[in-house]
């Protein structure tokens, strides 16, 4: 399970002063996410983070912004599955299924794939 830490939870009605921001980052070469909300007009402010996959609406905020790329899942070609597994919080189910359709991955969740495959060999 992915660890996570929930600074606030506070909430007011959406307006044109909310404002939220969703990133990854790697760490020590581990995936991190972070998020925060706030409202000028309100006062609010909110924030989390967590260490391995975003929850599925941080996840989709930073899809929108920032788009994904598919990515192929083992074999030679493809990203390694036990760092698929870790970076997306798969179930051996939800493999099997990468395994054969690939997945989609963030710029930052490639990233990480990528340096577990490691570097390429020479062609």
């Amino acid at each position: 399970m992915p660890e996570q830490e929930m600074y606030a939870v506070l909430h007011c009605e959406p307006c044109e002063d909310c404002r939220f921001e969703a990133w990854q980052r790697i760490v020590d070469g581990r995936l991190r996410w972070e998020e925060s909300q706030s409202c000028d007009a309100s006062g609010v402010y909110a924030c989390g983070g967590g260490w391995g996959p975003a929850p599925e609406w941080v996840r989709e905020r930073i899809v929108a912004c920032e788009g994904s790329v598919r990515l192929a899942v083992g074999g030679p070609d493809g990203a390694p599955l036990k760092a698929v597994r870790e970076v997306f919080g798969l179930s051996l189910p939800q493999l099997r299924h990468a395994r054969e359709h690939g997945v989609e991955a963030t710029p930052v969740e490639a990233q990480v794939l990528s340096a577990a495959a490691g570097p390429a060999e020479p062609g």
